[in-house]
């Protein structure tokens, strides 16, 4: 499934490279695309890399307090592990498919701060996050959310005198969001500003282009797309 060089790469090139330690690409972000690991198998994908990354801020940690048991930073390299459309792998749910990528996040959430791995969980859908994470979480950026179970599921996060301001959260414009947890003193709604370079995440106008003539499609090449 994922060709020749899956076979040849070494566990040290591939630590390197989730990392960001690839030799002659050093970067502090690495995307990992997962968008084309088919769903069956995308649980044991997000488990696997998962549980790298935690046992290597377990192990760092071990080999620091072995030079300095008094050494009080636990880890100078931290990471932080974001995990876009959350709800794909720490559901609020008990199937069997989702078991392997919750259990390895759920772990992070719990003892990852220690070892200087930690989470930025991104959904949608609060409300379908498994709750071991939210419990885990100390700080949440809400936008605009309609759904009221989901509007719920975020007023439960405040205290009693400041539910209101959840009623407020249809109405927020892009780029507004309710900040709440320990990065503020008191529940807020703040202004995102936009990426220097957007994301390509604009919506597809449906109804202007099926509107246009008929269009020629190259099965081959996306054939060949979809083989390498």
């Amino acid at each position: 499934m994922l060709g020749d060089k899956s076979k040849k790469i070494s566990f040290d090139e591939t630590l390197a490279q989730l990392l960001g330690y690839k030799e002659g690409e050093e970067a502090n972000v690495t995307v990992i695309d997962l968008s084309g690991v088919p769903f069956d198998v995308l649980s044991i994908t997000v488990s696997l890399i998962s549980r790298i990354l935690f046992e290597y801020g377990y192990f760092y940690k071990r080999i620091r307090n072995a030079k300095d048991s008094k050494e009080k930073v636990n880890n100078d390299i931290p990471l932080l592990l974001v995990y876009e459309e959350a709800h794909k792998y720490v559901p609020n749910s008990e199937l069997s498919k989702y078991r392997s990528s919750k259990l390895s996040i759920e772990r992070i959430a719990k003892e990852g701060r220690k070892y200087g791995v930690t989470l930025l969980l991104a959904s949608q859908r609060p409300a379908e996050i498994s709750e071991t994470i939210f419990s885990q979480c100390n700080t949440f950026v809400a936008m605009r959310l309609t759904n009221p179970i989901d509007q719920s599921y975020v007023k439960k996060l405040l205290p009693d005198m400041l539910g209101n301001i959840v009623d407020t959260m249809p109405s927020l414009k892009a780029g507004e969001a309710l900040l709440i947890g320990e990065s503020i003193a008191l529940p807020s709604i703040v202004q995102i500003d936009p990426c220097t370079t957007p994301p390509s995440s604009h919506d597809i106008p449906y109804w202007d282009l099926w509107k246009e003539e008929w269009k020629k499609l190259n099965i081959d090449s996306i054939k060949k797309e979809w083989l390498k």
